[in-house]
């Protein structure tokens, strides 16, 4: 079967992205990343490979990691060997290869984000989604799941969206994001359960990792990916800036 939305091979825009780590990686993301190029130029397809935002330490089980942007789908643990027929099947043909997709329920939350509950690897599909926005998704959704019967969780969970709402709002301080540091680490050691932890994951790799989007939303008021609708200029405003 044939998708259209990801399957046109002469587009010129970002259709596949590979895992960026910002530090080192060991995984063979550069090799991916290039044999992706090399084997697009020699189809003379006018595909752009794009950057997927990733937050781990550069030797994560699972990677490398591509993502799709338009069909919202990841494959997993892809190496340059395979890179041909994910072009030949995926790219060209609009199939996918269920071998390199995760269907783990500990893996997968939203369809743009891919999240490795056990390890806290976060990679986000592109360069669209607000790293922000993931940590306030994930707290809205751990919440809900949070028996409350320990102290770590009960109200870190509660405290934590506190400070990412102030946050991703333009309303956040430094210290907000201290202060989230602080609880996901507290939620590790503390905790009655491992759920604490685990909940707690995604949110310390976002501002672990990503601590320059949490920066741009408290200093600059910006929201780079355009995503936290309380950031972004209001009609009046872009009317003046014209």
């Amino acid at each position: 079967m044939t998708d259209k939305q990801y399957s046109d091979p002469m587009s010129s825009k970002v259709r596949v992205t590979v895992c960026t780590p910002k530090g080192s990686c060991k995984r063979g993301c550069k090799e991916v990343r290039e044999t992706l190029v090399e084997e697009l130029g020699k189809r003379k397809l006018k595909i752009v490979v794009g950057n997927a935002k990733a937050g781990c330490d550069g030797n994560c089980e699972t990677g490398p990691v591509l993502g799709f942007p338009d069909g919202l789908f990841f494959y997993l643990g892809v190496s340059p060997a395979d890179v041909p027929e994910i072009v030949e099947e995926t790219l060209v043909h609009g199939r996918i290869m269920t071998s390199f997709v995760s269907v783990n329920p500990d893996r997968s939350y939203r369809s743009d984000v891919f999240f490795e509950r056990h390890t806290g690897q976060l990679v986000a599909i592109d360069d669209r989604v607000c790293m922000v926005d993931v940590a306030r998704y994930f707290l809205a959704f751990e919440a809900g799941l949070s028996c409350g019967k320990c102290i770590p969780c009960r109200l870190g969970l509660v405290r934590m969206r506190e400070f990412v709402e102030r946050i991703a709002t333009g309303k956040g301080s430094t210290d907000d994001l201290d202060q989230i540091k602080v609880l996901c680490d507290t939620m590790i050691v503390a905790p009655y359960c491992e759920f604490a932890m685990a909940s707690s994951r995604p949110v310390l790799t976002a501002v672990k990792c990503f601590r320059d989007e949490f920066l741009a939303h408290i200093e600059q008021k910006v929201c780079a990916a355009g995503v936290c609708q309380e950031l972004l200029p209001s009609a009046a405003e872009k009317k003046a800036a014209a």
